[in-house]
């Protein structure tokens, strides 16, 4: 259950693209320069300086860096058919700290321009978050009240997904992207998790099974 997408290459791409505009604009600047005029603009909507903001991005950066590697852990075992619980779970987390840093807490989908790709995952992770609730009431139905490894592992991953869905969500309202119509349409549900982050971390490091089916399934 991963999506696959380019992550956070893109991303760390575009807001280095723009620390290298910053730093134009403290060396040389040039009002007449659209790129420049529009970082300047961007910190004078956060209410900080220029120097202040290229300090911000470049933090974001090596956060984004360290969180790829572990990306990129994910996506070659997934594709040696090797992933474990515990990395899905993080893969998940990983993109939701992503999403809500660019587009919800710092707003740099105003310089980044990744609204495009912010609708594109999100309508993957939705088409990818119904799958998983067929095969979840599916799979109860086939295992009647028979514990079930399975549908243990499906339950922790549909309730990582409910904390990334959340997010998206919250961006593509926020970045207008999607309409209250359009993310009504996606019939999701309920998608308020029942377990935080670190205890489906926990559940995920752990084989408590009888445990995750009591409590989620």
């Amino acid at each position: 259950m991963v999506y696959s997408f380019t992550f956070p290459e893109e991303i760390i791409d575009s807001i280095q693209e723009r620390i290298e505009v910053l730093e134009r604009c403290l060396n040389d600047p040039n009002p007449q320069d659209e790129k420049m005029a529009e970082m300047i603009e961007f910190a004078n909507l956060r209410q900080i300086s220029v120097i202040q903001l290229k300090e911000e991005l470049e933090k974001l950066i090596e956060k984004l860096v360290k969180k790829s590697k572990l990306y990129q852990v994910i996506c070659e075992k997934s594709t040696k058919g090797e992933l474990p619980l515990l990395l899905y779970v993080k893969h998940y987390f990983i993109m939701k700290e992503t999403i809500d840093i660019e587009f919800i807490e710092f707003d740099l989908y105003l310089i980044t321009n990744n609204q495009k790709f912010l609708r594109k995952i999100t309508i993957g992770f939705v088409e990818l978050f119904n799958q998983s609730k067929e095969l979840f009431n599916q799979s109860k139905i086939e295992i009647l009240h028979i514990v079930d490894k399975n549908l243990y592992i499906l339950s922790i991953l549909r309730e990582s997904l409910k904390h990334l869905l959340q997010s998206l969500i919250k961006a593509g309202l926020k970045t207008k992207i999607f309409t209250e119509q359009e993310i009504n349409a996606f019939n999701l549900g309920d998608i308020t998790p029942q377990e935080s982050e670190a205890m489906l971390i926990s559940l995920a490091s752990t084989k408590k099974w009888d445990y995750v089916y009591r409590k989620l399934a």
